[in-house]
């Protein structure tokens, strides 16, 4: 194992991508495919980020502190901002992920109303008639394909899986061992809408397609927001990021039910601190009737 091949390759991708930092899932998996560190099949990214704890990629940092999401941008701080960015590398990036994200039956999306329009789709099929406690996530994946409201998701869908594991254990359990059928994703999807809970991102886009700041759609969340509830809905954030951004800005539009957990992504090491914060707002708000 090489760790300067492994900050060179991981450097080089993020300048050809115009990405600004990288998490170790889909770094392990690049560097598995560069056949510069194996991954894990059962925890992805585990083999990276156990070198990030033992601080041999030491420009890596978690995004809320220990226990938290790791985040690895650039080795070198002059690329540390997006403005030391060329603007062809992200424009390539994103046509290349248009082309890449398909529809379930195999066909390509051609241009991104498509792909909002099938992420909506999906989303408003298992929206409740009343909303009990809405999730604000992040964004949808980079690969579409493991979009939360999608019922046919075979590996890498952690944000499904934290909220089945806090909510519905056995099913999720069931699920799993099923080797996540369709049929029982779709069960666990019906009982989440009909409990009154219900999932929106802060960015319609996924990150690799958004071109602005994430604080920059806090007025199209509060839109959102308002279309889909009320100021009085429970409200819990899901990441670190996300709650830095939005808890404060939602608070000051009169939102009066935002959980002050500042819960981490149920990935990268993050599922433990998951489930106890993201039950912890969840006892806040009384729900006590899903399980």
């Amino acid at each position: 194992m090489d760790i300067k091949k492994i900050i060179q390759y991981l450097d080089n991708y993020l300048i050809s991508t115009g990405r600004k930092s990288i998490d170790p899932v889909k770094a392990n998996e690049l560097l598995a495919k560069a056949r510069l560190l194996s991954d894990s099949k059962d925890r992805p990214g585990k083999p990276l980020r156990d070198l990030l704890r033992k601080g041999k990629l030491p420009h890596a940092y978690q995004s809320g502190g220990k226990g938290t999401s790791w985040i690895i941008p650039h080795s070198s701080k002059k690329f540390s901002k997006p403005s030391n960015y060329s603007s062809k590398p992200a424009v390539i990036k994103q046509k290349k992920v248009i082309k890449d994200l398909k529809h379930q039956d195999g066909k390509f999306n051609s241009d991104i109303k498509t792909i909002l329009e099938k992420i909506e789709k999906a989303r408003l099929k298992f929206k409740p008639e009343v909303i009990k406690c809405l999730i604000i996530a992040e964004a949808p994946p980079d690969s579409l394909d493991r979009f939360f409201y999608f019922e046919n998701v075979k590996q890498h869908d952690y944000l499904f899986l934290g909220i089945a594991e806090a909510i519905y254990p056995e099913l999720k359990e069931k699920f799993l061992l099923s080797k996540r059928s369709s049929m029982l994703k779709t069960e666990i999807l019906n009982k989440f809408k009909s409990d009154g809970f219900y999932l929106l991102d802060l960015s319609n886009l996924p990150l690799s397609l958004l071109t602005d700041s994430l604080e920059n759609q806090l007025p199209l969340l509060k839109q959102k927001i308002e279309k889909t509830a009320d100021k009085k809905t429970n409200i819990v954030l899901i990441k670190a990021n996300v709650f830095d951004i939005a808890y404060n800005y939602l608070n000051a539009e009169g939102f009066k039910n935002v959980a002050n957990n500042r819960i981490p992504f149920p990935g990268q090491g993050g599922q433990r601190t998951f489930q106890v914060e993201f039950k912890k707002a969840l006892t806040k708000f009384d729900i006590n009737d899903f399980k």
